[in-house]
């Protein structure tokens, strides 16, 4: 699979103190509807419905609006997961939805593989012409219920305005992958202006491609804009990284903003972004912080204007998951569609990983041939001093089958330093070359024929002077993998599950892209972090840190005492120097810190703790 190499688009942002430069409210009655589609009965004839590959592999009817059957041969066969689903919850539902059901396609109802169409399947639903030709705006709008198994979108719309010969995509349901699915009373509301405006051959096509599940559509309609569409469009996603350390998060200060629109005919009084942060515990959330915005008025027919909030958040946050949430709606007005008004992503604060993704979505490199490297870039902050060293990376890659195998290929991994010179907006990063960065680990990995296509694979690093490869407080560091020679056919692995609109993955091709394959890819290029067995900084005195009882069982008491309050941090390691418990404090000066020790097992351990002023390490022991 080859990805071209983006070029450097420049990049517009909008304040919501300068919506005046958007288009001006207009005067419009209540929607119109120019055409609806409740598929009462059936799929009417107007309607086209594609062979479907394999043939045969076509949109249905469903008269319940459920996904829980369809035709096979004449006969109902039931879905292997459609469980216990409700239908669609749309207006016309008791009088049937359109259906495409990949689950019995697949398993004909007895086990997975086990159906008539077996595998990937596509199919296309198109409307009739709708005559769009007095309309400067036009809407769509439908219900749907939608369920998808694999990792890149299967549920897909366009629009044609020239009986069929060319058409639009409109990206729709990007979250609906991996097994996610929306709501059963989703509502989709596109601007389809752009193709549909003063045409008189309007079509619009749903078409399924994928394997597993379902995707229900129903009450269709082409219309005219409401009073008020809001639509919460891009996020800004607040962390870093995906994944960071405590003692990284710590420093890593959250800004908030994202893209808000007004599809409607009339200003919006009122207009609230909200931001939240909330912790996942099991199968429940609890919100720990949140901020918000109102903008007096909102203009008519906005789009995609993105709105900041001025507050910054320091999260200092404990080892768990936690949910990034974005809400818009109005403190006055009903809103058309509520249901895209709420986003959010997921972030991890992790014992000692960095990672830009959760988990692995597909395999890219550049187009063209030779070799390439993709990185992630990490920021380390400065209150880790020189506590830590990289001791490994993580990674994932894979082969095209028609391309050979990954075994006897060789990856080398890369830790560069960006050179303190560099500006922190980049802007004199010499993208044709090495010379902003410095070489501070490497590592490689060669593949055997036991490696499966994108298994997480460790690469231990280290120094170019041999031993581990520190990491220095404040360092912006670049982890790269080189893939050259024979390795230059194999893929980087990728997640497209967030947008970072900082800089984050980058890709070398002949030179460095710094927006990498685009702000939505994510290598999957993970560093974890050890504990420096000697610190190289000023020791504290002895008298700064002592630990009793030690050997110690259920809780070991930290007595610190410094010269003068200062913002410190403790450090739990093992023997090894693998980084069990991180935990940073604002100001302390004389305090007694007790810490439990539940889940350590029996053993030797080493606790820091770390200021401004140095570093004092002391052993202690837990005992069963």
């Amino acid at each position: 699979m080859g990805v071209a190499v983006p070029s450097r688009p420049e990049v517009k942002r909008f304040s919501a103190f300068a919506l005046a430069a958007f288009l001006a409210a207009a005067s419009f009655a209540q929607p119109d509807i120019l055409f609806h589609e409740p598929f009462d009965g059936g799929i009417p004839p107007g309607w086209e419905i594609s062979p479907g590959n394999p043939e045969g592999a076509v949109w249905q009817w469903s008269a319940a609006g459920r996904a829980d059957s369809a035709l096979l041969n004449g006969a109902p066969a039931p879905a292997l997961f459609w469980n216990l689903r409700p239908p669609i919850a749309s207006p016309s539902a008791a009088n049937g939805a359109a259906m495409y059901n990949s689950d019995v396609y697949d398993s004909g109802g007895l086990s997975v593989g086990q159906g008539p169409f077996p595998g990937n399947h596509s199919g296309a639903l198109t409307s009739p012409p709708i005559d769009c030709s007095g309309q400067e705006i036009v809407y769509l709008r439908f219900n749907q219920y939608a369920r998808a198994n694999t990792n890149a979108v299967s549920t897909l719309l366009e629009v044609s305005n020239d009986g069929g010969q060319s058409w639009t995509a409109f990206p729709i349901n990007r979250a609906v992958v991996e097994n996610a699915a929306t709501a059963p009373d989703e509502v989709v509301v596109a601007d389809i202006s752009g193709v549909a405006a003063f045409q008189p051959d309007v079509r619009v096509r749903f078409s399924w491609q994928g394997r597993y599940y379902f995707w229900l559509i129903d009450d269709v309609q082409l219309i005219t804009p409401p009073e008020v569409e809001l639509q919460l469009g891009r996020i800004f996603y607040a962390p870093a990284s995906f994944a960071q350390p405590t003692w990284q998060i710590a420093a890593d200060t959250f800004g908030f903003a994202a893209q808000a629109s007004n599809l409607g005919h009339q200003p919006v009084s009122g207009l609230v972004l909200k931001a939240s942060i909330l912790r996942v515990m099991a199968n429940s959330t609890s919100l720990l912080y949140s901020d918000s915005i109102i903008i007096e008025e909102f203009p008519a027919l906005t789009k995609d204007s993105t709105i900041f909030l001025t507050k910054p958040y320091a999260p200092l946050l404990p080892e768990g998951e936690y949910l990034l949430r974005y809400e818009l709606f109005s403190l006055s007005q009903p809103d058309f569609n509520p249901t895209d008004n709420l986003q959010q992503r997921p972030f991890r604060v992790s014992n000692r990983q960095f990672a830009k993704e959760d988990d692995i979505d597909f395999g890219a490199r550049p187009q063209g041939t030779g070799g390439y490297r993709a990185a992630n870039y990490y920021q380390i902050s400065p209150l880790a001093a020189d506590n830590f060293f990289v001791d490994k990376a993580i990674f994932a890659a894979a082969v095209n089958p028609a391309e050979g195998t990954l075994a006897g290929r060789e990856v080398q991994v890369l830790l560069y330093k960006v050179k303190e010179e560099v500006s922190p907006d980049f802007s004199n990063f010499d993208i044709y070359s090495d010379e902003s960065l410095e070489l501070a680990g490497y590592g490689s990995y060669l593949f055997t024929p036991a490696d499966a296509n994108f298994s997480l694979r460790p690469v231990p690093i280290e120094s170019p002077g041999g031993g581990p490869a520190p990491l220095e407080a404040g360092g912006r560091y670049f982890l790269v993998t080189s893939y050259e020679g024979p390795a230059s056919i194999v893929l980087q692995a990728f997640n497209d599950d967030i947008d970072y609109f900082q800089l984050s993955t980058i890709i070398f091709k002949d030179e460095w892209y710094l927006d990498g394959f685009g702000p939505e890819l994510a290598a999957v290029l993970r560093m974890e972090v050890g504990l420096a067995a000697v610190p190289a900084r000023e020791l504290l005195p002895e008298p700064a840190l002592r630990l009793f009882p030690n050997p110690a069982r259920d809780f070991l008491n930290v007595e610190v005492r410094l010269d003068e309050a200062a913002p410190a941090m403790i450090i739990i390691a093992n023997a090894e120097g693998k980084v069990l418990d991180i935990r940073e404090y604002g100001r302390i000066r004389e305090d007694m810190l007790p810490i439990s020790l539940s889940g350590y097992p029996a053993g030797a351990y080493l606790l820091r703790l770390s200021t401004e002023k140095g570093v004092r390490t002391m052993p202690f022991v837990v005992g069963k």
